[in-house]
């Protein structure tokens, strides 16, 4: 009796069992009291709850304001320190890999202009004119004068001085329904920005298509807010249509200078009126049990994606970022699975950020320790050579021990390779970047290489469709980086074959293509192919690979590859198309 009284309590403390519970409650008490008093209640935890709601919409729609300016501030800094003006050319501008990026992390507008007169030096839109707003608050919305509209953009600026000059770099995004990611998809929520002007606070942006820019601020909230209330709540705004909570945005000498407001349409707030009560009415005596089946009903229809969610959270805790959720329907429910989703996808591509850091930071730890690791091994190393050299250097030693001291003498020499090899990637020297064909590169490597492809029966094919186009890269450091790709093709064929080195132009970027025909590599490594000291070869050190991938940072690229086995494999290598001319550099006879 007791564990059966156990497991009743342990039900009755689930959602279903206290869904079902509240609804046998509700049924026993008189119809008409209980419906008037329970929608009453409800109605009044729901207008709380609405609030409570909108309060907090408008403060997190507030808090993308800052963020996004502290965001637009720090990628115009960044450009400035990219360009690094000067007296010749004082004026930033944007490149296409700098516009990439800012738009990629949502801003999309750059302005650069002169702050005496506010006159524009560059931007990527045709702007006429633009207007700080409001002009107490430095840096963060600004009216911008477009052929034929105005449109209002929140974002952030960096300025700057070249011989007495102030110049100012302004970032940012357009205030519009992209602002706040996925807003379009809650039709019921209105969100409004309005500035002080002149003639009164006007509105400069609402969520919805139907709002005039322009509409005034109502007298009652400009009251309120001005006589220092934190918030004002008009649960009849637009003659009742919308609920609305404003919220101040104030300067630093509290002064009222712009007000947010986040409202709800009133039809989607339950009312008394929504109560079938003759449907109530007339069920009293069957209440009871409609109410229990009823109860059970809703009560599987919400557990059932609320357990689904709690065991998608136990797998993303559990570090399964690909763990998705069913996501059904147009309820809340459903837009929470939705967003759990997009929470997991952000999720797994932060974790990747984290991997990536990781292994920077592995990298970096590798280079102090390779300072350490040369300097205790190289001594050592460099005793035992001289010494073995000055015992074969002795007369009268017997041949076999000559051989013995020259084995010696010759695995030193390899451990001592190997030793500046590892320096080499661990504590790589900073590269020199000048811009040049990629074709310069691929020669040199071609033409080093030559003898060695003989040698294996490879058949070297070079094709150059890149136009003419130049790249930013240290010479020294491509060229290995290519070299190594060009060695690991020779050794994939074993038995000969053909290597071909494609150079295309796609978009504002060069891709050099090596492909060979050999045996390609096994699906299960080619995710560790990059890892330093990572090789399937008998007598190789891990480290081409990584050496290759960390070239391509280094030069703001990428390495990708494409293998089947069997069928080859494709390097490609993706640099950016330079802006400037090009250097000429003269060569020693080595072709460098």
């Amino acid at each position: 009796m007791k564990i059966r009284l156990r497991g009743i309590g342990r039900w009755m403390s689930t959602i279903q069992g206290k869904l079902i519970m509240a609804s046998l409650l509700v049924s026993l008490v008189p119809t008409a009291i209980a419906a008037e008093l329970t929608v009453r209640l409800v109605t009044g935890v729901v207008d709380h709850d609405v609030q409570t709601f909108l309060h907090e919409t408008s403060v997190y729609f507030l808090g993308n304001f800052k963020e996004s300016q502290g965001e637009a501030a720090s990628l115009a800094r960044f450009l400035f320190d990219q360009k690094h003006p000067s007296p010749d050319e004082p004026v930033v501008r944007a490149d296409p890999a700098f516009l990439r990026l800012s738009e990629t992390l949502g801003y999309g507008v750059v302005v650069v202009f002169q702050q005496s007169d506010r006159k524009i030096l560059y931007s990527n839109y045709p702007v006429k004119g633009f207007e700080p707003l409001p002009s107490e608050v430095a840096n963060s919305l600004y009216s911008l004068q477009l052929p034929g509209r105005t449109l209002v953009l929140t974002g952030g600026s960096f300025a700057y001085d070249v011989d007495g000059v102030k110049y100012e770099i302004l970032v940012g995004n357009w205030l519009d329904e992209n602002f706040i990611e996925n807003l379009k998809s809650v039709t019921s929520l209105d969100l409004r920005l309005y500035y002080r002007r002149p003639e009164g606070f006007r509105m400069i942006y609402s969520s919805r298509s139907d709002a005039a820019v322009g509409t005034a601020l109502p007298g009652d909230a400009v009251t309120t807010l001005r006589e220092g209330a934190d918030s004002y709540y008009d649960p009849q705004a637009e003659d009742g249509r919308f609920r609305v909570v404003y919220l101040p945005v104030r300067n630093s000498r509290g002064e009222l200078i712009g007000v947010m407001s986040s409202g709800l349409r009133a039809t989607e707030v339950p009312t008394i009126w929504d109560l079938p009560v003759n449907i109530l009415l007339s069920v009293f005596l069957t209440g009871t049990v409609l109410t229990a089946v009823a109860g059970l009903f809703v009560s599987r229809r919400l557990s059932r994606p609320l357990h689904a969610l709690a065991a998608g959270v136990t797998s993303i805790t559990a570090g399964n970022y690909n763990h998705r959720v069913v996501a059904t329907g147009n309820d809340e429910i459903a837009e929470l699975a939705r967003v759990f989703n997009h929470m997991g996808e952000r999720l797994g591509q932060l974790q990747a950020v984290e991997a990536e850091l990781r292994r920077r930071d592995r990298l970096s730890a590798l280079g102090e320790v390779a300072v350490g690791i040369a300097h205790e091994i190289r001594n050592p190393l460099g005793t035992i050579k001289t010494s073995a050299e000055l015992v074969r250097k002795r007369e009268n030693l017997p041949a076999a021990d000559v051989k013995l001291l020259g084995y010696v003498i010759d695995e030193v020499r390899r451990i001592d390779s190997l030793i500046e090899e590892f320096l080499s990637f661990a504590r790589p020297r900073a590269p020199i970047m000048r811009p040049m064909p990629m074709t310069t590169v691929i020669n040199r490597v071609g033409s080093f290489c030559e003898p060695e492809l003989a040698r294996h029966g490879v058949q070297l094919t070079v094709t150059d469709d890149s136009g003419g186009a130049l790249v930013e890269i240290d010479e020294d450091h491509l060229y290995q980086a290519c070299l190594n790709l060009v060695l690991n093709a020779i050794d994939a064929m074993e038995g000969g074959g053909i290597l071909s080195i494609h150079l295309s132009r796609v978009g504002d970027s060069i891709h050099a293509a090596f492909r060979d025909n050999g045996q390609g590599i096994p699906p299960d490594i080619q995710e560790k192919i990059y890892n330093p000291f990572f090789t399937t070869k008998p007598h190789g050190t891990g480290l081409g690979l990584a050496k290759v991938f960390s070239v391509m940072e280094n030069h703001r690229g990428r390495v990708e590859c494409h293998s089947r086995p069997g069928d080859g494999t494709t390097f490609t290598l993706i640099l950016p198309v330079s802006a400037r001319k090009t250097v000429h550099v003269a060569h020693d006879s080595s072709g460098r």
